[in-house]
């Protein structure tokens, strides 16, 4: 039997995802944060740490590394991802990079390189009673 995977329908998973950061939050005195975080559990270090509460359309400011920018809560991990991390999105299909999760997802319903297709063959186990 043989099936078929269809390659670079979703971007590799960003290196914000599966590695360790440093945290560059400002913590009020001009010294940086420095806690090592897993990229994944970033809103909830921002959190618990720093104190990020309230709604998600609540206006905050962005210490990181000095930031200073204001933006609704909702955004504040988009954007430490986006601007001061610069995780990126490829597309597997045609080789463009994109900043913005969004643009990668949109370029990728009408990306015009064609999908590449891997075969993998599967081989049944049978056990004897």
């Amino acid at each position: 039997m043989t099936i078929e995977y269809t390659i670079g329908l979703a971007p590799s998973p960003p290196t914000l995802l599966k590695d360790k950061i440093i945290c560059l939050w400002d913590r009020g005195d001009g010294v940086r944060c420095h806690d090592v975080v897993k990229g994944d559990a970033l809103s909830l270090h921002l959190c618990s740490v720093h104190g990020y509460r309230g709604d998600d359309d609540t206006t905050l400011t962005c210490w990181w590394d000095g930031c200073a920018q204001h933006m609704e809560k909702c955004a504040i991990v988009k954007h430490i991802r986006d601007i001061h991390l610069g995780v990126t999105y490829p597309c597997r299909r045609c080789g463009v990079t994109f900043a913005a999760k969004r643009s990668f997802e949109l370029h990728l319903l009408g990306c015009p390189a064609p999908k590449k297709r891997v075969e993998v063959e599967l081989f049944e186990t049978y056990t004897r009673l």
